[in-house]
């Protein structure tokens, strides 16, 4: 990596934008573009320093993963189905078709759509896509995660897929899933971020035993630096997204995802 101030930009992008309906890997690539960085060599590392991010979701929903990974729990699992509540079957249902399409579709993906015009493309498509979803969303019905139903989990996360193309965004993907079967966009958010953690986390483990071998031993406080920043930053900006989304829901995330698409491509694409 050329420097720690590098590593400390990529950062501050990643924990920023991982949760917020923008696309982290949209900015990256953008970020990385307007650095005149490689794409293809920080491409794995901008996946890795995910993992702080990540780190950040279970630091702040820690109760809730408790509950998951409690042994009682996981040995009732066969009585998952009957359970009132959220559960872990919940999550495995809502992560398993992104997986499974996510590494079918992995190699084409990485060759074709990791370039600023496609993030162009889908951060004002979406955009718009949310405005009109906010006009048109039907009353909410479900304002906790523990009413959602397995169906209700199954089509949230089955929207996950969308946001393999660059620029589209995981939680914008889903919170907008959510919002059309009439759950409140804070608890959309809360789903969102949930069943992210084990996307991202099984995500980053592949791509760094995949790529692990193209980093050197100076290339550690790297991505060190880039995976702290993004634990910190990350925090704030899930905490600041759960505030906004109280007062004026996804319209300011909307705005911003139409005017930087259209700034990036007037100043640095036409």
């Amino acid at each position: 990596m050329e420097s720690l101030y590098t590593a400390l930009i990529l950062g501050i992008v990643e924990g920023l934008t991982e949760f917020l309906p923008v696309s982290s890997t949209g900015h990256l690539i953008m970020v990385s573009d307007l650095m005149h960085l490689d794409q293809e060599r920080y491409a794995s590392f901008n996946i890795i320093i995910q993992l702080g991010a990540i780190l950040a979701v279970v630091f702040l929903y820690h109760t809730r993963f408790s509950d998951f990974c409690n042994v009682k729990n996981l040995l009732a699992l066969k009585n998952t189905y009957q359970q009132k509540g959220l559960n872990a079957l919940h999550i495995a249902i809502a992560i398993v078709p992104t997986l499974a399409i996510g590494y079918a579709t992995r190699k084409f993906i990485k060759a074709h759509l990791f370039n600023p015009q496609v993030v162009v493309a889908s951060l004002i498509l979406v955009g718009i896509i949310m405005i009109i979803v906010e006009k048109i969303k039907p009353k909410a019905l479900i304002e906790s995660v523990d009413e959602l139903s397995y169906k209700d989990a199954f089509f949230i996360g089955i929207s996950q897929c969308c946001a393999l193309i660059p620029g589209v965004s995981r939680s914008g993907a889903t919170i907008l899933t959510a919002m059309t079967r009439r759950v409140d966009v804070k608890t959309a958010a809360d789903f969102s971020f949930l069943i992210s953690v084990p996307v991202i986390t099984i995500a980053t483990i592949y791509e760094f035993l995949k790529s692990y071998s193209s980093f050197s031993a100076n290339d550690g406080l790297q991505l060190f630096v880039g995976f702290v920043v993004s634990f910190v930053v990350a925090i704030a900006a899930v905490k600041g997204f759960l505030a906004v989304l109280k007062k004026l829901s996804l319209s300011p995330f909307a705005i911003y995802r139409i005017a930087i698409g259209l700034a990036y491509y007037f100043f640095r694409l036409k």
